[in-house]
């Protein structure tokens, strides 16, 4: 997977800011790719009470294996475009952690399906018969 993400992550004082796209109200939180130059981001918790922005920051600590409380949203609190500022990392261990979390585990299928059993279209029931 080749992503471009050197936008989205910049360095700043004491540690770097990460620009996220972040949707709310998904089947799974997982960091999915890109988004207008952002990190593209899908948590499962709804956008009521600051849930979504809280499941997206303990997303990305543990992305990043860092402590929840380095992790700041900068702006973005109730938008899907956020600023998230991480204290005590660089850019380059930020990217890298990103990516790695963003690779797929090897030996799995780019769909993620596995193949199933070849079934005979007259066996509907399966029985091989």
């Amino acid at each position: 997977m080749n992503l471009d993400l050197s936008g989205a992550v910049r360095d700043v004082a004491g540690g770097v800011e990460v620009l996220v796209f972040c949707q709310p109200k998904a089947a799974r939180s997982a960091l999915v790719g890109t988004h207008g130059g952002a990190l593209k981001v899908k948590v499962k918790a709804p956008p009521v009470e600051g849930k979504a922005n809280r499941a997206l920051l303990d997303l990305l600590a543990g992305v990043l294996a860092v402590p929840r409380g380095r992790l700041t949203l900068v702006s973005g609190e109730q938008s899907r475009n956020k600023r998230v500022r991480v204290d005590g990392v660089d850019a380059a261990g930020t990217l890298a952690a990103i990516l790695a979390a963003l690779a797929p585990p090897a030996g799995d299928r780019p769909s993620g399906r596995q193949p199933g059993p070849k079934i005979p279209r007259d066996d509907l029931d399966g029985n091989g018969v």
